[in-house]
């Protein structure tokens, strides 16, 4: 199934840590306070409401050319010190906590043929819309890598030696 750029990385730069996976990137300034507004997430059968607090930071690397053998980035975003709280939208409410730290990067893949590749380290949490592969939220610890045209099972086609937690599951009515 051919899914979309957008679907895994959202929630506004949560997803943070201690990584090193490519160059140092470009220095924009300190991180930034997080928009406390509550985003909604779609769950199987369910809605997720999320709430982040503490700060992070994007860096947009549209002027950082690399060799067309190794992924381009685009973007990394680093957490820094946010805590995201996400509640079931269900008649029994159930919630879970996470302080994340970690840092993802988003980077274009030309060679030996194109994709989009999500890598992170750390505490993350991805989402992956519904028609994207196996949808929901997930706590990803340690090295995780997603791509576009990856597989979409398990775990929403997070693959690597980190962890995989869903959300979704834990909040399940």
């Amino acid at each position: 199934m051919k899914r979309a750029l957008i679907p895994i990385a959202l929630l506004f730069g949560v997803f943070a840590g201690t990584g090193a996976a490519v160059a140092d990137p470009p220095t924009t300034g300190p991180p930034t306070p997080n928009d406390p507004s509550t985003v909604q997430f779609q769950c199987p059968d369910f809605m997720v409401n999320a709430t982040a607090t503490g700060k992070s930071k994007t860096i947009d690397w549209n002027s950082r050319p690399s060799p067309a053998s190794k992924p381009y980035p685009v973007v990394t975003a680093t957490g820094a010190d946010t805590t995201v709280t996400y509640t079931s939208v269900t008649p029994t409410p159930k919630t879970v906590t996470y302080k994340l730290n970690g840092t993802y990067r988003v980077a274009l893949q030309f060679d030996p043929s194109f994709d989009i590749v999500f890598k992170s380290t750390g505490w993350n949490v991805m989402y992956v819309q519904p028609g994207y592969g196996t949808p929901g939220l997930f706590l990803s610890v340690g090295q995780v890598t997603w791509t576009e045209f990856g597989p979409a099972y398990p775990n929403g086609g997070m693959t690597g030696p980190g962890k995989i937690t869903d959300i979704c599951a834990l909040l399940a009515p």
